[in-house]
């Protein structure tokens, strides 16, 4: 295990130092540590007695050398606790209860509640991946309805007193207008290249999509980014959420990411090495449940938040589209990009895919 710290340690040793700075009881030999697995950035163990899991940066993510950068890291876990406190006054619950983290040189760790075991996508079935969705929908809807505890938009960000704010100080509505221009110009791209698709029946059905996108009824949400299926955890006591992405943006449009990336990412992306470990071309009928339970959850009826959801959904198909021809025209892909796209085979087949799906896309 390479950690993220000044001087190496071996995996016991540097766990039982964070105990015993927790004022914890330490492990006493190797089989007592409970590892729960790692993700692209943490390893995570399971602290029994306590009931808490203990996180720790690797020193490598994305076969490259992490560096250590204490502000980049203050500021990712101070936006942690505060999406954790947030979600939890909307949903108690929905988020682990308790959360603290240092950030040394020596010694960077997260602690934070055990929510329980996860139901993986393989021991869902239908019905109840679509209940796990329609929490989520109805959670995200209700996200909508708490002012936010911060200012600006974007991702947070420390101020120069320590506060947390937006990246951008910029107007949701000027900023969602400037978006919706760069939508235009991404279509343009699209319609000049080689690809052969419905181009005219594509240019008229975003024209009328983005003429309806719901700009001036949008209102900043401190909301999360990253709804994967790897940082959702599937209990018997519902829905839990954990390790976000927290942004202050558009409601909207980040119920469509959650909506786009169930129905269309994740099944197309499960040939990526960042994505294979989770098979999700196995478990398509239980991604598009969730998707469906989540729609009915968000809109709870509404006609026109349906409306506006749709549109969103769109231009996340359009974008992402978008991306895989800029790197079609990269002459050779970086291995971080490999990594998190693919070949450049596997891009042009998902390319191919995405065009379809937007000349297929319906209207209202």
């Amino acid at each position: 295990m390479l950690f993220l710290t000044a001087t190496p340690a071996l995996e016991l040793e540097h766990i039982n130092k964070i105990l015993k700075t927790e004022g914890m009881k330490e492990i006493a030999t190797e089989s007592g540590i409970n590892r729960l697995g790692e993700g692209a950035w943490h390893f995570a163990y399971l602290i029994e007695e306590e009931q808490l899991v203990l996180r720790i940066p690797k020193k490598i993510a994305y076969e490259k050398e992490v560096l250590f950068n204490e502000k980049a890291l203050r500021e990712e876990y101070a936006a942690t606790l505060a999406f954790y406190q947030h979600a939890n006054k909307v949903k108690k619950g929905i988020c682990p209860e308790h959360f603290k983290f240092r950030v040394k040189k020596d010694m960077t760790y997260t602690m934070e509640s055990y929510m329980g075991d996860s139901a993986g996508l393989s021991q869902q079935t239908t019905k109840e991946s679509k209940q796990y969705g329609r929490e989520l929908g109805m959670f995200f809807r209700a996200l909508e309805s708490v002012k936010p505890p911060y200012k600006g938009i974007g991702y947070l960000e420390e101020g120069e007193n320590g506060e947390l704010r937006g990246k951008m100080g910029k107007d949701l509505h000027a900023f969602l207008l400037e978006e919706s221009r760069e939508y235009e110009e991404e279509l343009q791209e699209l319609v000049a290249s080689p690809y052969e698709f419905n181009k005219e029946k594509v240019i008229k059905k975003a024209e009328c999509l983005l003429l309806n996108r719901s700009v001036d009824k949008e209102q900043v949400v401190l909301t999360n980014q990253d709804t994967s299926p790897e940082n959702i955890l599937f209990t018997q006591r519902g829905a839990k959420m954990i390790d976000p992405f927290p942004l202050l943006y558009s409601g909207t449009s980040l119920a469509a990411n959650h909506l786009f990336n169930y129905q269309t990412l994740f099944p197309t992306f499960y040939n990526t090495i960042r994505y294979g470990k989770g098979n999700y071309d196995r478990y398509i009928p239980q991604l598009a449940a969730n998707a469906k339970g989540f729609m009915e959850g968000y809109t709870a009826g509404s006609r026109q938040k349906h409306a506006d959801l749709h549109v969103e959904v769109f231009l996340k198909l359009l974008t992402m589209s978008y991306t895989h021809l800029q790197l079609l025209k990269e002459e050779v892909l970086n291995r971080e990009q490999v990594i998190r796209f693919g070949t450049k085979a596997q891009v042009e087949e998902r390319l191919l895919i995405y065009l379809k799906k937007l000349e297929g896309y319906p209207l209202f």
